[in-house]
Parts: C-alpha cells; structure tokens; sequence
C-alpha cells in the first residue's frame, strides 16, 4: 500500500509492505524505463574494459564467463519487444548450451555492407602570411591574405555545401536580400545540353516537354553560381535575386522626394 506518492522535495514515494497484495502471473514484464544497478556486474567480473557488459551478440552468452545469458534492458536500455527477442535468443543458446550443443551453427546472419559514402578529401586551411614584426611600424597591412591561387580555392568551399535553401548563410551575413531564383525560359530554350554540360553540381537535365527538349534545373541542387546562365547560347537560363528590382524601386523613391 503506497502510504506517499512524495516527499517535501516532490521525490522518493513511501510504501507499507506489511500491506501488500500477491498476485499470481505466468509473465511479469516490468518496464519501468530505469537501468540496474552495475556493481554486481563489476564484481562478478562480466565488464570489459569500457564498463560495458561483455556480450556475445549472436548467442547473448557472456564472453567473459561461461553458461551466462545476458539480455533485455540488462544489455541495454530499449523497447520492450527488443528485451523479448533477447529472451527468446537466450532461450534458445541455454537449451543448446544444456544439451551439449554448439551455441552458433545456423543462427549467424549475412549483413550487406554499405559502400563506402563518396566525399571529397578534406585539405587543410591555407596559411595567412604575415609581414614581418619588424615591418609592423608602418600603416600597411600586417596581413598579407591569400595568394589568388589560394582565394579561389577557398571560395570554392562555399559551393560544396548543403541546398541554398537550407543554409542561407549568405542572406544572415547580408551577403544577398534573399537565396536567387534560377528559371529556364522555355520558349528560348533548344534543349541544347550546354548547361548539364558546364554544371559541376548535376543540378540541369535536359528532359522533353510538349515535343521539344527543354532544360530543368534542380534546385536543391543549384549553388547559383551562374555558369548555366552565362554558357547557354540562347540566354534562356536567369538567376533572379531581387537586387535590380530593388535598386529600381530605391531610385524610384528617390526621384519622387525630389
């Protein structure tokens, strides 16, 4: 019988045990979301050298002492039908172990490997060069930057990144008012591929559309560097930013306060 469900500090619930209540069950589950507690582990020398529980994971027998089983939220804290698969594993490797038998012959599992996740090597930052201390007397810059070589190759990194849409890093460091629109005209557009040609991002196709080939561009894809604008012969590809159109609207208030 609960005599408190807290105490003063809103923890810690009371219990009589002279009060209680048996009940007779063929499963007990008790899934209470708390871990044991490790000491005994430790004791019983069942810890490798992470202070984790050394398991088999194929038969769930301790590698560290023979004919014991180890399983459920014991193994590791989960759901509650990952701890009844355990006990079914481990069901199965003690009637084996009791019967004298081989604990593995038919139970390993063949996993298909992912390939290996295509990435650019990582090349260290290049070094800023620094004039000399004794030359730090005058007005000129100390900081001498990048060489032109070692410029583009920095800005290369920005292009290399994650959807325009989902970095913005330009617009918070009011670099542009806002990410570009990237259109294809398609009444100017041949189909020619020039675009898919020049684009280092695979962001253009080339696909049919009403009985002519037509360029699309992806735009999770696109960095807008503008190479497909500037390469497509016909001019059908623009990048829209907004920025002339504000410019005009700024000179257009200008010119009527005057």
């Amino acid at each position: 019988r609960c005599t408190s469900v807290f105490d003063e500090n809103g923890f810690n619930p009371k219990f009589d045990l002279g009060d209680a209540i048996y009940l007779e069950g063929d499963v007990l589950l008790v899934t209470i979301g708390q871990g044991p507690e490790r000491e005994f582990f430790r004791q019983e020398d069942l810890l490798n050298e992470r202070s984790r529980l050394d398991v088999d994971q194929l038969t769930l027998m301790s590698n560290r002492k023979e004919g014991i089983f180890i399983g459920g939220d014991v193994k590791r804290i989960g759901f509650a039908v990952e701890a009844m698969r355990d006990g079914m594993i481990a069901a199965e490797s003690i009637d084996r172990y009791l019967k004298g038998e081989d604990l593995r012959p038919g139970r390993e599992k063949d996993y298909e490997s992912a390939p290996i996740p295509k990435r650019m090597d990582y090349k260290p930052q290049p070094k800023l060069e620094w004039v000399l201390m004794k030359e730090h007397l005058s007005f000129e810059l100390f900081e001498r930057g990048f060489t032109l070589e070692e410029a583009v190759e920095e800005a290369k990194r920005c292009l290399y990144c994650g959807p325009c849409k989902s970095c913005k890093a330009c617009v918070a460091l009011e670099l542009q008012l806002e990410i570009p629109e990237i259109e294809v005209n398609e009444d100017l557009c041949s189909g020619c591929g020039v675009c898919v040609a020049v684009c280092a991002y695979d962001a253009p196709k080339v696909v049919k559309s009403d009985n002519k080939r037509v360029a699309v561009i992806d735009t999770l894809r696109c960095k807008r560097c503008g190479l497909c604008v500037s390469a497509c012969p016909s001019g059908a590809v623009t990048i829209k930013d907004g920025l002339a159109e504000t410019i005009a609207d700024a000179y257009a208030t200008l010119w009527l306060r005057r």
